[in-house]
């Protein structure tokens, strides 16, 4: 009987010691959510539906977009936090909800970003423009100043994520502006409301903005970057226009996952995004779409969202900015 029990326990260990690398080699083996903060059309959803496909491929399952915006992205990101650490639900989420947020940007966040998310990968990076309504009598940002100021109350701006909200926030309160902040969900909707005249302001970032820009339905007046975009060489920066250059306010993106996700799950998703966002094709298509690809070490990222808290603790202190 003693050996028949050492040799069940013997079984029932060896049995252990197999499952991890068995369970570890058969992930994925159903489709993945990929939480995207904002709506269909902006940034995010753009970056998102550029990288699914071969993510899938790589992964050898469907990688399923949901777009879940509200409340300047923390909806979605609690969505991550919450769902169960498994590896089937990971987040491209922002500079929005990873740090500007809980860093005071907006009320009420429920989660501890360094505490509740398991970081995967950077991904990417992008930049923001001063954006008009064609009926606005202002070609460049030095020129919109001045109608501003000439006239106080007259105007409102709108915003559709962080980079939206604290360029204008800046813009407002550098020169003393009196305009009304009218906040979106997404900058989809946004745009929208801008090219129909109901908002005559926007600061938008370029992968949502850049068709309407050529396309002519809106006008671009100032890039709040130190250089000129190459997408759009026309539009000069501030500096070119007299005016200082506003601080690096750029927005970001990071693919996260649950707080408790295993390690050699979280160690094959950052090594096929990494893969994925250094081949030439999917760069090129990136970059052509405005979003610059900035793939990194898990520790990479941990430390990138640590640094970035403390960066946006300043913003929205200095800036005095504000999201309810």
């Amino acid at each position: 009987m003693r050996i028949v029990h050492w040799l069940t326990a013997l079984a029932t260990t060896a049995s252990v010691m197999l499952a991890a690398p068995v369970m570890a080699q058969s992930y994925p083996n159903k489709p993945i959510r990929l939480i995207v903060p904002f709506g269909a059309g902006s940034g995010s959803d753009i970056l998102a539906r550029i990288l699914a496909e071969p993510l899938g491929q790589a992964l050898g399952q469907p990688i399923v977009v949901e777009n879940k915006p509200g409340n300047n992205t923390t909806l979605g990101t609690e969505l991550v936090v919450s769902s169960p650490p498994d590896g089937y639900t990971i987040g491209l989420l922002t500079n929005s909800g990873l740090v500007a947020s809980p860093a005071g940007l907006t009320s009420g966040v429920r989660y501890d970003p360094a505490k509740d998310l398991s970081y995967i990968s950077m991904v990417a990076s992008v930049s923001y423009v001063w954006l008009v309504n064609n009926d606005v009598k202002a070609t460049t940002a030095a020129e919109l100043v001045k109608l501003l100021k000439a006239s106080p109350g007259k105007f409102n701006y709108a915003s559709g994520n962080t980079g939206g909200i604290a360029y204008g926030g800046y813009i407002k309160n550098a020169y003393q502006l009196d305009v009304t902040h009218v906040p979106y969900k997404s900058v989809p909707p946004g745009l929208a409301d801008l090219i129909s005249g109901h908002v005559q302001i926007m600061v938008a970032d370029i992968p949502a903005s850049l068709g309407m820009i050529r396309g002519g339905k809106v006008r671009a007046v100032g890039m709040t970057t130190a250089q000129r975009n190459s997408l759009l060489p026309d539009v000069a920066t501030f500096s070119e226009q007299g005016l200082p250059t506003p601080p690096d306010m750029s927005g970001w993106w990071c693919a996260v996952a649950p707080a408790g996700t295993p390690s050699d799950i979280l160690d094959r998703l950052n090594r096929e995004l990494v893969k994925i966002l250094e081949t030439e094709s999917v760069r090129a298509k990136l970059l052509q779409n405005g979003i610059v690809p900035t793939p990194s070490t898990r520790p990479q990222a941990v430390q990138y969202q640590k640094d970035q808290f403390l960066v946006w603790q300043g913003i929205v202190k200095d800036l005095n900015l504000k999201v309810d």
